[in-house]
């Protein structure tokens, strides 16, 4: 699920950022491209984002509680973000050709909430090749081969 929604919003990310560069005549087939990605890429982001909000932020052996709350809200902040994002795209979709106030609204929050995800990214990946040059943790492999969790025996969890 990480690897699906990470290609799609990078993906998407620079697929909308790159309309604004094109000629007035390109503009309509790259905004026609942004949005059938986004929309096959809705359910999955959408997925992804119910998955985290039920299960437990995973912990990193030997990762402290200050950088473990550090992980969590930045991984909550790109999770209301992304729900933004997933909100207001449809919005201005269906609203197009005509400028309403409500589609402005949206395409102020969905073109803010890009930027804001973009920064997020990079703080994300910075994260990533924190666990992988410097800490000696699981995390790195963890990305790719989720540990599955055992559940303890109620006598052991009661002691």
């Amino acid at each position: 699920m990480h690897w699906t929604t990470a290609v799609a919003v990078i993906a998407l990310w620079f697929i909308g950022k790159s309309i604004v560069w094109l000629p007035a005549e390109e503009m309509d087939q790259r905004r026609s491209l942004h949005i059938t990605i986004g929309l096959i890429a809705w359910l999955p982001l959408a997925v992804r984002i119910v998955w985290r909000l039920r299960v437990k932020h995973p912990r990193a052996e030997g990762q402290s509680e200050r950088e473990h709350k550090v992980a969590r809200v930045a991984h909550a902040l790109m999770l209301v973000v992304l729900s933004l994002m997933i909100l207001s795209g449809p919005v201005m979709a269906w609203s197009l050709p005509e400028r309403t106030a409500l589609s402005n609204f949206a395409l102020a929050i969905h073109g803010n909430a890009a930027n804001v995800l973009f920064v997020l990214i990079v703080l994300h990946v910075a994260g990533a090749l924190k666990h992988l040059m410097f800490d000696d943790d699981e995390t790195i492999a963890r990305i790719f081969v989720p540990r599955k969790t055992v559940a303890k025996p109620q006598s052991e969890e009661n002691s």
